[in-house]
């Protein structure tokens, strides 16, 4: 795992190319661990992950899953708990999270890819769920993916394990831009890490966790609840140092 600052951007890189980026435990470790440290970054407004080399991230190690039959039950229920850490963490992190997939996201790769905020991709890259071919379900990936791609097609991937390419991730809305290589995209990357340093660092914070929550709720609850989750906004200094700097054409300076 190697960890990187580009500007207000951290971006954190899976490099076992020899291993397709493979999210085996020691990596699910190191990139959780690497996501809390930059979480913690008050010079770091963003976060992106990428894999070096051909893949972006070929899902878990199959050399460990080959062993689960011959772990004991406690073992084998607590393998995946740093993966489950950093789909748990993504639920709530206090700033934006960008996945610059370069080539294959297969399986956990996918799943690591769909828990971000948003996803940008070269035409190499391509998206699975290859599990139920080697006699396994992509269980814990659902909690992320069942609410960013359609539940038909998403099914039809989960049984069938059949990929899908950027052009088709970009049409279903997975993919938010698909670039021309990975000079391009990490280009891209670049410009959202400056449009995101621009905002409100607090609008970001609270926006983010409210969002998930009013788009759970039924839309009457998610009204009722709106109205107070706006006071925070309302009653808070980024607003007056917003309007502000509007009115007086000049850069905000976040308090927060």
């Amino acid at each position: 795992m190697k960890v990187e600052r580009r500007d207000t951007v951290g971006l954190a890189i899976l490099n076992s190319p020899e291993a397709s980026n493979s999210l085996d435990r020691d990596t699910a470790v190191a990139l959780r661990d690497a996501f809390l440290e930059l979480f913690e970054d008050d010079n770091v407004r963003s976060l992106a992950v990428t894999g070096e080399g051909k893949a972006f991230c070929a899902g878990g190690d199959l050399r460990q899953m080959g062993k689960f039959s011959e772990m004991p039950v406690e073992e084998a229920l607590q393998w995946p708990s740093a993966i489950i850490d950093l789909h748990r963490m993504m639920l709530h992190a206090p700033k934006p999270v960008v996945a610059a997939v370069n080539g294959p996201a297969y399986a956990g790769g996918m799943g690591l890819a769909g828990m971000c905020d948003i996803i940008i991709a070269t035409p190499e890259a391509r998206f699975a769920l290859p599990e139920v071919r080697i006699g396994l379900f992509p269980m814990i990936i659902v909690a992320h993916l069942a609410r960013a791609i359609p539940r038909k097609l998403l099914q039809e991937m989960m049984f069938t394990g059949a990929p899908i390419d950027a052009d088709e991730a970009y049409r279903i809305g997975f993919v938010s831009k698909v670039f021309s290589d990975r000079q391009a995209m990490l280009v891209g990357l670049d410009e959202y890490g400056k449009a995101f340093a621009r905002v409100s660092p607090q609008a970001i914070r609270l926006g983010r966790e409210a969002f998930h929550l009013l788009s759970e709720l039924p839309a009457g609850l998610a009204l009722d609840a709106a109205q107070f989750l706006n006071l925070p906004f309302f009653l808070g200094a980024d607003l007056r140092e917003g309007t502000n700097a509007f009115f007086e054409k000049r850069e905000p300076k976040w308090e927060s």
